[in-house]
C-alpha cells in the first residue's frame, strides 16, 4: 500500500471506539475523522477526500446523506459503507447510492484494508473498477 500512501481518507462514524480503531487501522494514509453526518459534510465542505468511509446509522445526519453528498459534490471519490445493520435491505439500499463496497460489522482488519485498497486502486485506474457502482 505503499503508493497509495498519500491518498486521502475521511472516516465517518458515531462510535468513538470504531472512529479511533478505523483511524489506527488507516494510519498509512491520511485521515481525517468526523464523529457524524454533520461535522462529515462540514469537512466535506471544505475539501475533496479520495475515499470516505461512512457508518450508515448516526443520528441527525444519516450516513446515506453523507453519501449522497459525496456522490453530488466529488463523483470520483470512492465511498465504503460500513454498517451493523447487514440485512439485505441495507445492502441493497445502499447500492443505489453508488457506493464501492459494503462492510458489515463486525469485519476484520484484513477485509478493511482489502476493500480500502481495491477502492483506491479503482481511482487510479477508473476503467477497472470494480466497485457495486
Amino acid at each position: 500500500m505503499a503508493d497509495l500512501a498519500s491518498k486521502s481518507i475521511l472516516v465517518v462514524d458515531d462510535e468513538e471506539v470504531m472512529r479511533e480503531f478505523l483511524y489506527e487501522v488507516l494510519e498509512d494514509f491520511e485521515v481525517e475523522k468526523a464523529s457524524d453526518g454533520d461535522e462529515a459534510i462540514t469537512k466535506l465542505k471544505a475539501r475533496r477526500f479520495d475515499l470516505v468511509i461512512t457508518d450508515m446509522k448516526m443520528p441527525r445526519v444519516t450516513g446515506e446523506e453523507v453519501v449522497g453528498f459525496v456522490r453530488k459534490m466529488y463523483p470520483d471519490s470512492k465511498v465504503i459503507v460500513i454498517s451493523g445493520y447487514s440485512s439485505l435491505h441495507s445492502v441493497t439500499s445502499t447500492v443505489g447510492y453508488g457506493i464501492d463496497a459494503f462492510l458489515s460489522k463486525p469485519f476484520t482488519i484484513n477485509q478493511l484494508r482489502l476493500e480500502v485498497e481495491k477502492a483506491l486502486r479503482s481511482e487510479e485506474n477508473p476503467d477497472k473498477n470494480g466497485g457495486l457502482k
